[in-house]
């Protein structure tokens, strides 16, 4: 993708988080884009917060490229069936090499073993698996902190499971010390499904409610 210099361009299927000063953070996925205007399927609690004339910022991370930043403004609103907003086009966008996530301050039980990959051709028995708890401090859709019940400064990767609400979420991923004494690590997610990374977005948005 090209420099993103219109909102005219943003892809349709993109996932956008968009920021209300008196509600929070939401999403909304691009489901049509013209040179009139862009449509967002929007969920209920912040279509409902919104009006025609309201502007809201917006934030897309294209992977790989670039996060951008630009405020739009709501123009129409379909509320019969799937929850649909529209908006106006704009050319003042921010962009940044940088992603930036929103991290939101938890306590959620995880329950984890950690493991080698080079190790792992050899294949791994329920009798070698010793599994450790602890807890989810911060989360984000790309990591977590983890202060464990024990030390595990020696692992290299971490496999786990936490639970969002009735939701069962694997977290695996690439493990790093954030300070020993604590037992408190970072988990950088590898390989997670799009509906799981979904599922922990709409957790974090809920925080973030004004």
């Amino acid at each position: 993708m090209k420099k993103l210099e219109t909102t005219t361009k943003i892809a349709l299927g993109s996932l956008l988080r968009v920021y209300r000063k008196g509600f929070g953070y939401s999403k909304l996925t691009l489901i049509g884009n013209n040179d009139y205007y862009s449509a967002g399927l929007a969920a209920e609690d912040f279509f409902h917060s919104v009006r025609e004339g309201d502007t809201v910022e917006a934030y897309l991370w294209v992977e790989g490229v670039a996060s951008y930043e630009f405020a739009i403004t709501v123009i129409g609103k379909i509320g019969i069936g799937p929850r649909i907003l529209f908006f106006s086009h704009t050319d003042r966008i921010t962009r940044s090499v940088e992603r930036k996530c929103l991290t939101a301050q938890v306590d959620i039980p995880i329950r984890f073993f950690s493991f080698d990959p080079g190790n792992m051709h050899k294949g791994i028995s329920t009798e070698e698996i010793i599994y450790h708890n602890g807890r989810v401090i911060l989360l984000t859709d790309r990591e977590a902190t983890i202060k464990s019940d024990e030390e595990i400064s020696g692992a290299r990767f971490l496999k786990g499971h936490i639970r969002i609400d009735s939701d069962v979420i694997e977290l695996v991923g690439m493990l790093d010390v954030i300070d020993d004494s604590k037992k408190m690590y970072n988990l950088l997610f590898s390989g997670m499904h799009d509906k799981e990374r979904d599922r922990i977005l709409d957790y974090i948005f809920s925080h973030y409610r004004e």
